[in-house]
């Protein structure tokens, strides 16, 4: 029989299922024709797939674990099962990735009064500082949200989350430092939250670099036949009690299975989203095809006829595969480590009845709300579990936000007449300790960030992007168009079930173009969709039944981030124009900050827009192009109102660089530039005011190893400090001078270091009582930090791992 002839005559979803007919019984002579191969009785609807079904996202319960169980193994053999038909028809995807950026914004909370003396927070004169007014905190979206961050301060000290050391220097009187300790963190710590005396490093640790005589080695049940963990990724929580800053003490560690998303701390109570995706051992997802297969001809029907075979007979192993592997694989498990001891806590106690699902969902992914209350001695915890994508989160005081894909991409495979969609969990956290489900809904597309979400006097605000763009197999895929949605619980009578109903929508904004930055304040939305031009909507939320589009403003360039100074004027950050004359394009090489007079919601104007490069002869071709952690992940932008100041990063080198009229290559000198760039903001004006130099830091042999930069800012009074991987200054807002630095040692979080121990940090002659640090420190930290004086990548909340495991600043999450 010619298959390959067959398959060009009837439509292509039809193809695999024709050419099974003539496989049903026959043998396969394709390696050699005097060879027969072993053959395989192939059914006539082995390649069917279901129609897919949509019906709710709301989520729904387990009855006992066995339902869980069931579910979860379906998911995963019906995932693996579309791999191997996509390869049968050799539709292969290696570059997609759905990643999403993590934004959040400014937090007007004042912090709580610490202790008297210098380790304790006060300074000499006793005089309390408030967050906002004396001091800058972290950029949080919302009032009373505080979000997870490598820098963190009280206004007494600053907490560096440097590679793999917490770093603790006091600030006693604005314009100061003092070093007071450091602390080696197992594992990669990411992020932090404070709490008076109390501080939660989150770190993500690898299951690849636990020693073998860790315990928590034989906790997580290496698998040494087959030579895999059970995930890769565990989120780990480790609670020190800090009143005495220059001795931190650790009081808890936990760790739970699956890669940290995000964290925040309302009241005291901190909830942490991870998200866990279990190794399951021995599911295989490709063809592992035949020597024989590769001789032939491209076009050489036999080629389908194997892949064919091979695709069914893989199917039938991964279900064998599967029946091995229980729901204890399959879900992720709580450690808590003390001394050398961990205690296992399994999640699936009390009947599975933490874990949760939509009613149409299909993932085989597991998110865990992770709560605990940081004011408790007792350190309890509660664990949420939902089956389902990686998720985006949004938090106000009152309400906690999971958004997610509604189905996997393998989900569309066969079901292209369904459109993109995602649902939507809402939870109250008005209780603290406690995170309780209200509802869920569905809007129709994918959100970009998390300030695409909003939640405001109980209605839910959400900004999405519809079309089929990600679905790579397409040749015509729907344009993208974008949506802004209002919901709100509502509870039906009848049934007595709460979901997210769309209370109202405006459809169709900005054909053929995607969000890149939305901000909602109080009853306002702003959006900017991008392709060629940078269109800013205003949009009035006054009615939620009726959402209604007031202005749009066509301009150049794009914004990424939006910032709101006023009522009348919004502050964004992005990239101008590559085409100055057309306006079209992106110019990547700087970052533009511009203002917009809002006053008129109707008729938005753009005031001014200033252009910033951290170097004066940009035209040099030897510079490389000029970025900006702010441009992407909004706690690297530092707007200080007391001032009318906003301080961003920035960062450039040298490089060689190719001449395509001389056809020459020509070589520079290596130069590492790393710049705090401060602009004087009125509203109705931005000027450039003067620059922090962290270049020194740097050398030229350093840089070209690693990606050193300036990170984070804080204003304190009238100075500014600046913080990068290898130093923090302090310096004075009125005369531009350096009042204090401190020289700081990187120790890369991605080594195999792990385990924990106090550090002591290289000496510097800005450095007070290192030579006491240096005494109490052991030789093995001593010879880390040599090694570490080498250069390494460097890892910290920007290197988050990006949904399919990877790590890279431009991961959205």
């Amino acid at each position: 029989m010619d298959a390959y002839a067959i398959i060009m005559q009837v439509d292509r979803p039809l193809a695999i299922l024709m050419i099974s007919l003539f496989f049903t019984a026959g043998c396969l002579n394709v390696l050699d024709p005097e060879v027969e191969t072993p053959s395989i009785d192939i059914p006539s609807n082995w390649s069917d797939i279901t129609q897919r079904q949509v019906s709710s996202p709301d989520l729904v319960e387990f009855s006992d674990c066995e339902e869980l169980e069931i579910t979860l193994k379906e998911s995963i053999l019906e995932e693996y099962r579309i791999q191997l038909l996509q390869a049968v028809e050799e539709e292969y995807h290696y570059f997609w990735d759905d990643v999403m950026m993590d934004g959040d914004m400014m937090a007007e909370d004042s912090s709580a009064e610490t202790s008297s003396s210098v380790g304790g927070g006060a300074t000499s004169s006793n005089q309390l500082r408030t967050e906002g007014v004396d001091y800058s905190g972290t950029n949080n979206q919302e009032s009373g949200v505080d979000e997870a961050d490598f820098v963190k301060t009280d206004g007494y000290h600053i907490y560096f989350l440097n590679g793999k050391r917490l770093e603790i220097m006091g600030t006693p009187q604005y314009g100061d430092l003092v070093y007071e300790s450091n602390t080696t963190i197992e594992g990669n710590p990411v992020s932090m939250l404070l709490d008076g005396d109390r501080l939660v490093v989150i770190s993500t640790v690898s299951s690849w670099n636990i020693p073998s005589e860790n315990p928590l080695y034989s906790a997580m049940d290496w698998d040494g036949e087959y030579y895999s963990w059970r995930t890769t990724y565990l989120t780990k929580f480790s609670v020190f009690d800090i009143s005495d800053r220059s001795e931190p003490e650790l009081e808890k560690e936990l760790f739970i299975e699956g890669s940290y998303i995000t964290a925040r701390e309302v009241s005291g109570t901190i909830r942490t989203v991870s998200n866990a995706w279990m190794d399951t051992s021995g599911m295989q997802g490709w063809l592992d095809l035949p020597q024989g297969y590769w001789n032939l001809d491209y076009d050489d029907p036999k080629r389908l006829e194997i892949r064919v075979e091979v695709a069914y007979q893989t199917m039938l192993d991964n279900e064998n595969t599967l029946e091995s592997i229980t729901l204890e694989d399959l879900v992720p498990r709580i450690y808590e480590r003390i001394d050398d001891e961990v205690i296992t806590y399994p999640i699936t106690e009390g009947d599975c009845a933490s874990f949760a699902a939509p009613e149409d969902g299909s993932s085989r992914g597991i998110n865990s709300i992770f709560s605990f209350d940081l004011t408790s001695q007792n350190f309890d915890f509660e664990a949420d579990h939902i089956i389902g994508n990686y998720p985006l989160v949004y938090s106000s005081q009152d309400t906690l936000v999971l958004t997610e894909n509604s189905w996997d991409m393998w989900w569309f495979w066969n079901s292209d007449s369904n459109d993109e969609a995602t649902n939507i969990h809402m939870f109250d956290i008005s209780d603290a300790g406690s995170t309780e489900y209200i509802a869920s809904g569905r809007v129709d597309g994918t959100i970009l960030d998390q300030f695409s979400i909003s939640e405001y006097n109980g209605v839910l605000r959400v900004a999405s992007t519809e079309g089929q763009w990600g679905r790579w197999w397409l040749e015509d895929p729907e344009p993208m168009t974008s949506n802004v949605i209002t919901l709100q619980p509502t509870t039906d009578t009848t049934t007595g079930d709460t979901t997210l109903q769309q209370m109202g929508i405006i459809e169709g904004i900005a054909p053929n173009e995607t969000i890149w930055s939305a901000r909602f304040v109080g009853d306002r939305a702003y959006i900017v969709t991008f392709e060629n031009m940078d269109p800013l909507w205003t949009i009035d939320l006054s009615d939620p039944l009726n959402p209604t589009i007031m202005g749009e403003l066509k301009i150049p360039g794009v914004s990424t981030y939006i910032h709101p100074l006023s009522d009348d004027t919004i502050l964004t950050i992005g990239m101008g124009p590559a085409d100055l004359e057309t306006g079209e394009g992106l110019d990547w090489r700087n970052i533009r900050l511009s203002l917009f007079d809002v006053s008129d919601f109707n008729n938005p104007l753009e005031t001014t827009t200033l252009t910033i490069s951290p170097v004066e002869d940009v035209e040099n071709p030897c510079w490389s192009w000029s970025s900006s952690e702010a441009t992407y992940e909004h706690k690297a932008f530092q707007y200080w109102a007391p001032k009318s100041m906003v301080a961003i990063p920035m960062n450039t080198y040298t490089s060689g660089y190719y001449d395509y009229e001389t056809r020459t290559y020509t070589e520079c000198d290596r130069e590492w530039v790393s710049k705090l760039m401060l602009t004087n903001v009125t509203e109705d004006s931005l000027t450039s005011y003067g620059e922090v130099d962290h270049s020194d830091f740097y050398s030229s042999e350093e840089y070209w190893w690693n990606s050193y930069s300036i990170r984070r800012s804080i204003f304190m009074g009238d100075y500014v400090y600046a913080i990068s991987s290898k130093g923090i200054t302090a310096t004075n807002l009125t005369t531009l001078e350096t009042t204090a630095s401190i020289a700081l040692e990187y120790e890369n979080a991605y080594s195999n270091y792990y385990y924990y121990e106090e550090v002591a940090v290289e000496d510097t002659e800005d450095s007070p009582d290192r030579e006491a640090e240096e005494e109490n420190s052991t030789n093995d930290a001593d010879e880390e930090s040599e090694r570490d004086s080498s250069g390494s990548s460097e890892g910290s909340e920007g290197d988050e791992p990006c949904p399919d495991g990877s790590e890279g600043d431009s991961c959205r999450d």
